[in-house]
């Protein structure tokens, strides 16, 4: 069994304030742009007094900016010149961003770009379906790997002892169909490596169903993940092994412009 836990010098203690000012800014997305202090007080269980000094001081920095009419907080400017130094050093993302079109318009559902970030997979690009009803993957989201076509695919290509570092069981359930055992995960994962792609319905999400295929760099390695996600009732069984082979081509062509000069299964 590749998933035993091996045991590992604790990492050092993190600074309060500062994982309680990250928390902060990972509560801001596309869905919930504006958040009040009693909001964020809530939802991160810190005391209001503590959330509003941290505000101050994010917003003294231009990380976070404030909404006159309302009051509420939403994040600044100051973060765009970060994500564009951040981004700006992930080649993958400028390499695939001119062949993801071509996946929407094939597909009609959301296509994701998605590197792996310690224990969790970031969006780093993403071209929205045109659909009103549709998958929303912003960038900067984070999932997890156990339940997502990223993640799974990211494990896959791992070796034990780098999945047994990252996974602890029994995994956190998100869905009745999420993988939480060791030997069901190991057969989805020895699946993904016989087929080449990752597939998951329902699994993170109800509702939702993805597809993912691996980019290799010159080094052989799967450096991220192209993915199409959408309504599990657009994406059935039958209708993402449609999708397979041009989202292999896709991820092909990515590997290749990245350096990649091995085989890729089809």
């Amino acid at each position: 069994m590749f998933f035993v836990n091996q045991k590992q010098s604790p990492p050092p203690s993190p600074i309060q304030s500062i994982q309680r000012a990250a928390a902060i800014l990972r509560s801001f997305t596309e869905v919930e742009p504006e958040l009040g202090v009693i909001e964020l007080s809530r939802r991160l269980d810190l005391h209001k007094s503590t959330v509003s000094r941290i505000l101050t001081t994010l917003q003294y920095e231009g990380l976070i900016g404030q909404n006159p009419e309302n009051g509420k907080y939403r994040l600044g400017v100051g973060l765009v010149s970060l994500a564009g130094v951040a981004l700006g050093g992930l080649d993958v993302r400028g390499v695939a961003q001119p062949h993801l079109n071509t996946l929407v318009e094939i597909s009609q559902e959301t296509i994701n770009v998605t590197i792996l970030d310690g224990n969790e997979c970031v969006n780093i690009e993403r071209v929205a379906s045109p659909k009103p009803i549709r998958y929303v993957g912003w960038i900067g989201r984070r999932t997890p790997l156990h339940c997502t076509a990223s993640g799974k695919l990211f494990l896959a290509h791992m070796t034990a002892a780098e999945r047994a570092a990252r996974l602890r069981f029994p995994l956190a359930r998100y869905t009745e169909k999420t993988i939480t055992e060791a030997p069901t995960l190991e057969q989805s994962l020895a699946q993904i490596c016989a087929q080449g792609y990752a597939a998951v319905h329902e699994e993170f999400e109800d509702g939702f169903s993805a597809i993912a295929a691996p980019v290799f760099n010159h080094n052989s390695q799967v450096i991220a993940t192209i993915t199409i996600s959408g309504p599990t009732y657009r994406l059935s069984v039958a209708e993402i092994e449609a999708f397979v082979e041009p989202l292999q081509q896709v991820a092909q062509t990515i590997s290749a412009e990245m350096g990649y000069t091995g085989p890729y299964q089809q």
